[in-house]
């Protein structure tokens, strides 16, 4: 009897001792930073806000905590000997989901001056009967574009450098959008209209507990097509889009 009443007291004691109260759960950064040491190795980081003024570092803020993204780029051609190819800004809002810490989900809009080698390309010659068709609208290499989107999606923020950097303020994004893209092509005239995606790949630093600025690769396919002359097939009027850009961005966290 005895021994029975000594497992029961040792069991409720163990339950007891793995019960968590709410601040060991939501520890604060100070927390964080001073009795779990590892925590912020393995999920986000602790950053510094330099204080100008005194010369010193602020307290430091876990970065975990972040809940709203707000960034701005400025778009260029990948291609380095024509970085005018494309140029063009874009605008994007993310939020933090409240149950999965590294994923974020939102929109964006961009818009891109674009020349038309640099995003698509003429259709062949003589694959289509119909005088109006893509076919027969062979544009020269350097008219310029006009190119839209907007899109929801996703992003995942990870510090994959911190196993290869000791760094604590510089994190790399990569993002997926689904959008409708809008061309308008000078050459003839016309509007097209489709859906594509866009794929990114940033890295960014923190300069202070909010803001942070940095560089991404953006790639970008969608298939957009103008309205019908005469009897026109839909492929013969289609045009594949595709770009990839380079992109320097700058946003806050709040």
């Amino acid at each position: 009897m005895k021994n029975i009443f000594f497992i029961l007291l040792l069991s409720t004691s163990t339950l007891n001792a793995i019960t968590l109260s709410e601040e060991e759960k939501n520890p604060s950064a100070e927390e964080i930073l001073i009795k779990k040491p590892e925590k912020h190795l393995r999920r986000e980081s602790m950053i510094y806000n330099f204080n100008s003024t005194l010369g010193v570092k602020d307290q430091r803020k876990y970065t975990g905590q972040d809940k709203n993204k707000l960034a701005v780029a400025g778009h260029l051609s990948s291609n380095y000997e024509h970085f005018d190819n494309l140029l063009g800004f874009e605008v994007n809002y993310l939020r933090k989901s409240s149950r999965y810490d590294k994923i974020w989900w939102g929109a964006q809009f961009f818009s891109h001056n674009a020349k038309f080698d640099a995003i698509t390309q003429n259709h062949s010659t003589g694959i289509s009967s119909n005088t109006g068709s893509e076919a027969a609208n062979q544009r020269p290499n350097g008219i310029e574009n006009s190119v839209m989107g907007a899109g929801l999606g996703m992003s995942y923020r990870f510090k994959l450098l911190l196993d290869f950097w000791n760094t604590e303020d510089v994190f790399e994004t990569i993002d997926v959008f689904a959008n409708y893209v809008r061309l308008d092509e000078k050459f003839i005239d016309q509007t097209y209209q489709g859906y594509g995606l866009t794929a990114n790949y940033g890295i960014h630093k923190r300069s202070g507990t909010s803001f942070f600025y940095g560089g991404k690769l953006s790639y970008n396919l969608a298939s957009v097509t103008r309205e019908a002359i005469n009897d026109e097939k839909k492929k013969d009027r289609s045009l594949t889009l595709g770009w990839l850009s380079v992109a320097l961005e700058l946003g806050v966290f709040f």
